[in-house]
């Protein structure tokens, strides 16, 4: 008997191994106010960041007129928001045809957006983007933009042999500067493990602080040790004149028309030079005015760099417009009252003479609604 009260206990025990567990109460969570819940995005989610990396160089440029921002190079992608005329955008490549730019642009993928290239001004000439693309920079060097017609020399002076002359707008590869940081190395050929040396004061880049330092051999330089002041040189770069772009009174560099619901400011950037290349430039903008009857009222802005003394006229139907005011390098929101609804002209142009000298300039027109 008592052999099968233990049998029948040993069933027991098996039976309640193997049949369905008793659920566990799990409490619920306290709805405390003052447990306050966080949610941390995770690195997937964050927004993208539109920091150029160290070797992605960017070109400064800026809108002449209002433009959508797209998700592609085509007016078939996806508008990602508008850009204001005037507005200063950082170019980091172009499409494959050159018609489209991508632009830093924080709300689009990766941080990047594309804007037709017919609404873009740089101010020192359209950069050589065929020489540059994501993975075109060399290790160890960074990318730079010839901002005015250098001389390649052998060595960081005047006094070296010179080598080649790269024009205005193209693109080198960085590899060290000298001691005093006025000469930069680079890539010459490019493609090649020769070097060359431009003069720092016109190359446009931001890395300049992360070049080695190395002698007129391209041996390294100790920056560690302090030693004698080295003799500073003074950049002497090769003047060229500016390209001709062929506008005319008949066909401007760029004609604006302003409304009250669409353009309102622009900003167009060139050069001019004399006694050879481009001798003058014309910009055309037709203003409008909210209040019939009325004419309409607009700001002009100049800046201005390099040699030589630049003019600036106003003309209308082929002629100067007399009394309209005047506009100098360096004059910021000059007023000016103008017939809404007709076209008007800027020519800008330099002095005459006999020595070469080339103007950059920028030129700025908002029409006040």
């Amino acid at each position: 008997m008592k052999r099968i009260f233990s049998l029948l206990a040993t069933l027991s025990l098996l039976a309640a191994a193997c049949g369905p567990s008793t659920p566990v109460p799990t409490p619920e969570p306290s709805a405390s106010p003052s447990a306050s819940a966080t949610r941390t995005p995770s690195p997937s989610s964050l927004p993208p960041s539109a920091t150029p990396s160290p070797t992605q160089v960017t070109f400064s440029a800026s809108l002449s007129v209002q433009v959508n921002v797209r998700s592609g190079p085509g007016t078939t992608y996806e508008s990602l928001g508008l850009l204001d005329a005037g507005t200063v955008i950082q170019v980091t490549l172009a499409s494959e045809e050159g018609l489209w730019y991508r632009i830093l642009y924080p709300a689009g993928e990766d941080g990047f957006g594309w804007v037709s290239a017919a609404f873009v001004t740089f101010p020192a000439g359209t950069p050589d983007f065929s020489a540059l693309n994501e993975n075109s920079i060399p290790p160890g060097a960074f990318a730079g933009r010839i901002l005015q017609r250098l001389n390649v020399r052998s060595g960081p002076g005047t006094s070296f042999d010179t080598l080649a002359t790269l024009e205005t707008g193209s693109t080198v590869f960085l590899t060290a500067k000298n001691p005093t940081a006025s000469w930069f190395q680079i890539i010459h050929p490019p493609g090649s493990t020769q070097r060359g040396w431009v003069t720092a004061q016109y190359v446009q880049t931001d890395s300049a602080a992360s070049l080695p330092v190395v002698d007129e051999f391209g041996n390294p330089v100790s920056t560690g040790t302090p030693g004698p002041s080295p003799v500073p040189m003074t950049p002497t770069p090769t003047l060229g004149p500016a390209i001709e772009d062929g506008d005319s009174p008949s066909n401007p560099a760029v004609r604006i028309l302003f409304s009250s619901g669409g353009t309102q400011r622009f900003t167009y950037s060139s050069q001019v030079s004399a006694p050879s290349g481009d001798l003058e430039d014309w910009v055309e903008f037709t203003p409008f005015s909210s209040l019939p009857g009325n004419n309409a009222r607009l700001l002009l802005s100049l800046t201005c760099g390099g040699q030589g003394t630049l003019f600036v006229e106003l003309w209308a139907a082929e002629a100067p417009v007399s009394n309209w005011g005047t506009l100098a390098c360096g004059e910021v929101n000059q007023e000016v009252s103008l017939a809404p609804g007709n076209p008007y002209q800027v020519r800008l142009s330099i002095a005459e003479g006999t020595d070469l000298r080339l103007i950059h300039y920028s030129l700025t027109v908002q029409n006040l609604p």
